[in-house]
């Protein structure tokens, strides 16, 4: 028995040493909409300190433009192809491996607050209840909410509901989210939030993830998955952020009101960074903290006429990617191509332990750090049966999902086509565009003969990628499923 508490206390003294994790995820902010990106009109201060103290990859991608099948790969570092979760309409195997466990076996305390979104998205969901699987997931404390949208007119219960209704506030506050469309394509006009500023859920998981950096223990380091629900939609952000962007320049034909209503949610999600960040200064962790952080998808903010997310344009594959801490240079800006699945396989490198063995990820630390200026030879992305590949300048889209011909699958009574998208019906059309010429990809030169040799490399690569996706153990050929 003394050997067995000697033991324990040096791993004790072992986890002690080992950096907090804090990863912070939004919901629907797209890459280039922050200072440090290189956006003058969107207002972003704390998340241009984060990176001003840190590093900042240019090229990350999320392997799908929709909430749950891109958080589970997070979570899971495995690709749709193998965890089956191609929408929102596809759940989840709370008994599968993620690298939680492996933190957890490692000595930390895991923990959740706000939107983590791993189970089938559902009217009347009980998130509350949906905690027992969180914690199978690995999260030894779990307090989600479900989103704008999911805790107001969908009627799920969640922590937040719990608050609203704490507060008298629940019956008024579903009745004006009812007069929103579920769906960001036929979002009714935007309007700001009418009650205190400090009640919108962003606010209360900000106020749940202080209370949580001030009164948990110190005996470990901690994993704290911090998930805002803004910017998504409806685009509600307090006037205080609105008044902002009176006289902003807003990209030219695009709906000025909308895009005032999505920036200032940025915004507003960025002041409850800072006030995190705040809290994690005060407490004297910051120094021994590593933080991250992305976003789930993007949004096409009027690109192409679009927005929301669900296809394969830049706005709603492409998301930002900070981190700070020990190690990490401060001020870089890389170029490296990278994909969200790599998160989990970052998170366990720095906690000095391995993720699990089906884990498709690749650890960011070497690119963090300087050690390495390359990262992937291309980003994946997927929605349904529809692919995407990127190879640092060439962008090849295997359907498309803003002009598709498919009608098999349409006739499914959920909230519409846009959550039922096909897996196994074939990709209506195929595009090509030149990302270094042509960012704002406005020239498909899929049809043009002289790059005919080159689209078939493109197919090639994603062939290979997609036989490389398939493997059950990454890099081995053998274990094909």
């Amino acid at each position: 028995m003394a050997h067995q508490g000697e033991a324990a206390a040096v791993e004790a003294a072992r986890a002690v040493d080992k950096p907090n994790i804090l990863f912070i995820t939004s919901d629907h902010h797209r890459w280039d909409y922050m200072g440090n990106a290189g956006s003058a009109a969107v207002g972003t201060p704390n998340l241009d300190r984060l990176a001003a103290r840190g590093t900042r990859i240019g090229r990350m991608y999320c392997n799908a433009p929709l909430c749950v099948p891109s958080r589970i790969a997070m979570t899971s570092g495995r690709y749709a192809s193998n965890t089956g979760c191609f929408t929102n309409r596809q759940p989840v195997d709370p008994g599968i491996p993620t690298f939680l466990h492996s933190l957890r076996a490692g000595g930390y305390h895991t923990a959740m607050i706000g939107k983590l979104h791993h189970h089938v998205h559902v009217w009347d969901g009980d998130f509350v209840g949906h905690e027992e699987d969180v914690h199978r997931l690995g999260f030894e404390y779990a307090y989600e909410t479900s989103g704008k949208m999911g805790s107001g007119s969908i009627g799920c219960e969640c922590r937040y509901v719990r608050f609203l209704r704490e507060r008298g506030l629940l019956a008024e506050y579903r009745a004006w989210t009812g007069r929103f469309r579920q769906g960001n394509a036929g979002m009714k006009p935007h309007e700001p939030w009418p009650w205190d500023a400090e009640l919108t859920q962003d606010a209360h998981i900000a106020e749940q993830a202080c209370r949580f950096l001030r009164q948990t223990p110190r005996e470990k380091p901690f994993y704290l998955h911090l998930g805002f629900v803004g910017p998504h939609d409806p685009y509600d952000a307090p006037a205080v952020y609105r008044q902002r962007y009176e006289e902003a320049d807003v990209p030219p034909g695009v709906d000025r009101a909308k895009w005032i209503a999505y920036a200032a949610c940025i915004t507003e999600v960025d002041d409850r960074i800072g006030r995190v960040l705040a809290v994690l200064e005060e407490m004297g962790m910051t120094e021994n903290t590593v933080v991250l952080y992305t976003s789930d998808h993007g949004d096409n903010a009027g690109d192409h006429g679009l927005w929301g997310k669900i296809n394969l344009y830049e706005g709603s594959v492409h998301v930002p990617f900070l981190a700070a801490g020990p190690g990490i240079r401060a001020g870089a800006a890389v170029d490296a191509v990278a994909e969200l699945l790599d998160i989990g396989r970052t998170a366990c490198d720095y906690a000095g332990v391995a993720s699990h063995a089906f884990d498709q990820g690749r650890s960011l630390k070497p690119v963090l750090t300087g050690t390495a200026a390359a990262h992937r030879e291309d980003a994946y992305c997927e929605m349904g049966s529809d692919k995407m590949l990127f190879d640092g300048r060439y962008k090849l889209m295997y359907g498309n999902l803003t002009k598709d011909t498919r009608t098999a699958w349409q006739a499914a009574p959920y909230h519409g086509p846009a959550f039922g998208r096909p897996v196994t019906l074939p990709p209506d059309r195929i595009s090509l565009y030149d990302l270094r010429d042509d960012p704002g990809e406005t020239t498909d030169l899929a049809d043009d003969p002289a790059y005919a040799g080159l689209l078939q490399e493109m197919k090639e690569k994603l062939l290979q990628r997609l036989i490389r996706n398939m493997q059950a153990v990454p890099d081995d050929p053998g274990s094909v499923l």
